[in-house]
């Protein structure tokens, strides 16, 4: 019964997460589509004990993706050449610097693929890591509060 318990909360955190990164994606004029949180919400929300779900992997993987993506845009133009290599870039990058966080390979897909502008790695990549990192933290914290044993009177 507990394990369903914190199932059922750690779903919870993720649909309420997502529903903060489409009001969010509303409120900065951003198409829905090119958000790329929806991945790393479930990751760090449904597994949040994984490395790859602590907040620097969540934050260094975005920025080192789209780093990638932007090093595969300016040297090779949009498109799907650019798209191919960015990933494989990414994923360098990510390993190199123990940040492996595989949701954020889509940052160095759609960077090279649309020919995203340089700003959009301010807006919606590292506010959304940010954001997404600090709201998982204080969610697994209201985990452990609610999914603590009761003590045993003895």
């Amino acid at each position: 019964m507990r394990t369903l318990l914190i199932w059922l909360y750690r779903a919870l955190g993720a649909g309420l997460a997502i529903a903060i990164m489409e009001a969010l994606a509303r409120f900065g004029h951003q198409p829905l589509a090119r958000v790329p949180f929806v991945t790393s919400i479930v990751l760090t929300l449904a597994a949040p004990d994984i490395e790859a779900a602590q907040p620097y992997a969540v934050i260094a993987g975005h920025l080192l993706s789209s780093a990638a993506g932007v090093i595969a845009l300016w040297s090779l133009g949009a498109g799907e050449a650019a798209s191919a290599v960015a990933v494989g870039l990414a994923a360098l990058l990510m390993l190199a610097c123990r940040a492996l966080h595989p949701p954020a390979g889509i940052d160095a897909f759609l960077i090279a693929w649309l020919g995203l502008p340089l700003g959009w790695v301010g807006n919606p990549v590292l506010i959304g890591a940010l954001t997404l990192a600090a709201f998982a933290r204080l969610w697994a914290a209201g985990e452990h509060r609610f999914a603590r044993r009761p003590k045993m009177r003895s």
